[in-house]
């Protein structure tokens, strides 16, 4: 199960290690298609720590990252964005950013 987070979380979250923020929204049907794949990929990819984050519930978050499209997936590490993937993916996609 993926973790949703808060604003007020998300500078900790991504501080260390890899982690992957899926920035989404509840009435986003693209957000919702994508969770499932998400889920299912964070079974295996076990290096990274996998967080949800509604748009629709925090301001800074999507201005720092220029999130104008969601889903958006961000993906951090030690506290540096290395990707920003905007839209629905297949799991394959995601899979290969995943290093």
């Amino acid at each position: 199960m993926i973790k949703e987070i808060e604003e007020k979380d998300f500078e900790d979250v991504i501080k260390e290690g890899k982690v992957l923020v899926d920035c989404f929204a509840t009435w986003c049907g693209p957000c919702k298609m994508l969770s499932p794949i998400l889920e299912e990929i964070s079974k295996t990819k076990t290096e990274y720590k996998f967080y949800k984050l509604d748009v629709d519930n925090c301001e800074s978050v999507p201005q720092t990252y220029g999130i104008m499209s969601i889903p958006t997936i961000l993906i951090f590490e030690n506290g540096s964005l290395k990707e920003t993937v905007v839209g629905l993916r297949s799991k394959s996609e995601i899979e290969s950013l995943l290093k």
